[in-house]
């Protein structure tokens, strides 16, 4: 008997399940008809485009006909604009979602960072639909490897919920961190990646010179701590520590330990610049300003070998 009973609780569950299909198609049916008889409604076209891909259509989902009614509603959404439909935010991340499960990375990237412009242009920044597409598309741009663009997304869905009156607060977005923290990792190894091999260059009496070890860093050492030395250390630490010698090297591989007394006179890594209206792609950078020098794999490991060997006969 309670096998019997399992089976017809099973049948009635495919049962359900297969007239919800048949109630979808008819319903994506009912509204492509609708769409295609009035063809200038923007609202018709992204409802026809929207029941092509009910989840509950399964493997019956029809992707090619979304876009093409998808791509209506979004071109009547930018020649007839109605911020108050959110029309073009809408159809533009149905598109973005389409592409995405047809894995067309270009056009899901495409279309989603439409969708999160067009959300806080037609509803600002604090709405939760705004929020939401932020947060989407960060998360989507983490899966496709893209830290650097995924992590301000993401941290500007999370601060601008926190921002947002509470009756346009997403409720449980605290929920979602644990995205904020795969960003951050990505980003951190991108980073370190990127500036593994990055020196700090100084201009000193007109010389030029990398800057090897600092009070708090030197070329062993992981990124950070070079304009802001200590920033790793705990308030007890940073009083307790008294710091490295600064050690610079030339283009020659000649190192030189500065006496503390002396050190103002070379830690010169201040940078300032001034961006003019009228010239807005050239950067006017001071004269004397230190800069990053990034080293190739063959160039960093002599160098780093040098390096040891200077601080192993100076013990």
């Amino acid at each position: 008997m309670t096998l019997a009973a399992v089976l017809c609780c099973a049948m009635t569950t495919v049962v359900n399940a297969q007239n919800a299909m048949e109630d979808a198609l008819k319903l994506a049916e009912q509204k492509t008809k609708l769409a295609d008889k009035n063809p200038k409604n923007g609202k018709m076209q992204y409802e026809a485009a929207t029941a092509c891909i009910a989840d509950v259509l399964g493997e019956k989902k029809d992707f090619d006909r979304a876009i093409s009614y998808a791509n209506r509603a979004l071109k009547i959404a930018q020649e007839h604009p109605a911020p108050q439909d959110t029309l073009k935010g809408l159809s533009s991340n149905a598109l973005g979602l389409i592409y995405m499960a047809k894995q067309d990375w270009a056009n899901c990237d495409k279309y989603m960072q439409m969708a999160v412009d067009a959300f806080q242009e037609e509803l600002g920044r604090y709405d939760p639909l705004t929020n939401g597409a932020k947060l989407t598309f960060g998360y989507f741009l983490l899966g496709t490897h893209q830290p650097l663009r995924a992590y301000p997304m993401i941290l500007d869905a999370f601060v601008s919920n926190d921002m947002a009156p509470q009756d346009k607060r997403i409720e449980n977005m605290m929920e979602a961190n644990i995205v904020q923290s795969w960003a951050l990792e990505q980003v951190i190894a991108d980073m370190t990646i990127r500036f593994r091999h990055a020196m700090p260059m100084i201009h000193h009496e007109g010389k030029t010179y990398l800057v090897v070890q600092s009070k708090d860093w030197n070329i062993e050492r992981p990124l950070v701590n070079w304009m802001v030395p200590g920033l790793l250390r705990t308030e007890a630490e940073r009083s307790a520590y008294e710091g490295d010698n600064m050690i610079l090297c030339d283009g020659d591989f000649h190192f030189t330990v500065i006496p503390d007394e002396e050190v103002e006179k070379y830690s010169s890594l201040e940078f300032s610049f001034i961006q003019k209206s009228n010239d807005p792609r050239h950067l006017l950078i001071k004269d004397g300003s230190a800069h990053l020098w990034f080293l190739n794999d063959q160039a960093h490991d002599e160098l780093l070998k040098k390096f040891r060997e200077f601080k192993a006969a100076n013990k």
